[in-house]
């Protein structure tokens, strides 16, 4: 292809001036260089050198041979199991459990010696002011004292050992699963005998009992614990009173009239709600003249009373 002049022209220009700004830019830049100070330089100087150590023994590097360098962390001990609790120094016995599949709603009975008193405590009540208890058991009691367990154990019956053979009521009415049970044991023929003389029946529901006989079974109320178990009666989610269950054949209570299945609901007019206000019960017998006890037999309603000579 071939340029006309006119356009031939126009690119010498063209070229020209690239040219001339190429060179004007390069001298611009050599001439600034040599006009421009150099820029000032400050060298921070080097630290100074390290003392080197003296020589040491070979013993200090005995510990390079025994460390295992690919099991840095080792394994903490393994900790001795802790010894078992041991029984328990304070002055305290106890006299009987109640055992709920909920450990919160168990409770039991225990007395303090040195002030001859009883009472009713829960998981977390404190004992003898210086122990509090920390599990509950079918036959014994754990207690925490000073971040130590100790054990107390369930007291046996006067002139023997505990009845063998413990027994859960499950899906009786009104009695909830795994609250233990002791069998009963037949009485001993003179036993019967003599209460037979102590205890009688004027009426229908209506009973006199010897004033000797009550402080007899109020002296010794682990044996009393042995003829009969009691478990809360609940209506409705609320406690209404106490079912009883296992009754000893010829005991104090067949012989005061009742039965296996009965549910207590009041004495003397005082609901039974609460198995402390029923524990402080058994005490004011010693004062009480007369009782009348209120008494859910078969869905029926029922009326005990007796008397004291």
């Amino acid at each position: 292809m071939k340029l006309s002049p006119r356009y031939l022209v126009w690119v010498n220009f063209v070229l020209l001036a690239l040219l001339a700004y190429w060179g004007a830019s390069t001298v611009s830049v050599a001439i600034a260089a040599r006009l421009t100070p150099p820029p000032e330089v400050r060298l921070t100087p080097p630290p100074p050198p390290l003392a080197r150590e003296p020589n040491r023994a070979a013993s200090y590097y005995a510990s390079i041979q025994t460390r295992d360098i690919f099991n840095s962390t080792q394994p903490e001990p393994e900790k001795p199991p802790d010894a078992p609790p041991k029984p328990t120094e304070l002055k305290l016995k106890l006299w009987g459990v109640v055992v709920h599949a909920n450990r919160a709603s168990s409770y039991c009975v225990i007395e303090d010696l040195t002030v001859r008193k009883q009472e009713l405590h829960r998981i977390g009540g404190t004992v003898a002011g210086s122990a509090t208890v920390k599990s509950i058991e079918w036959d014994r009691v754990i207690l925490d004292r000073d971040g130590s367990d100790e054990i107390l154990d369930l007291a046996p019956p006067a002139g023997g050992v505990l009845p063998g053979g413990m027994a859960s009521v499950r899906g009786a009415a009104g009695a909830p699963a795994g609250v233990p049970v002791v069998p009963a044991a037949p009485a001993a023929p003179a036993e019967q005998a003599a209460a037979d003389s102590r205890i009688q029946q004027v009426a229908e529901g209506q009973y006199v009992i010897e004033r000797s006989e009550v402080d007899s079974a109020l002296d010794n109320m682990n044996q009393l614990f042995t003829q009969v178990r009691a478990v809360p009666h609940f209506e409705g989610g609320k406690s209404t009173g106490f079912r009883l269950f296992a009754i000893r054949q010829g005991s104090l209570f067949d012989k005061i009239g009742l039965k296996n299945g009965d549910v207590i609901q009041r004495v003397n007019g005082s609901e039974l709600s609460d198995p402390a206000r029923a524990l402080a019960l058994f005490q004011e017998l010693r004062s009480e003249r007369e009782i009348t006890v209120d008494v859910l037999r078969n869905k029926e309603q029922k009326t005990l009373s007796y008397r004291f000579n």
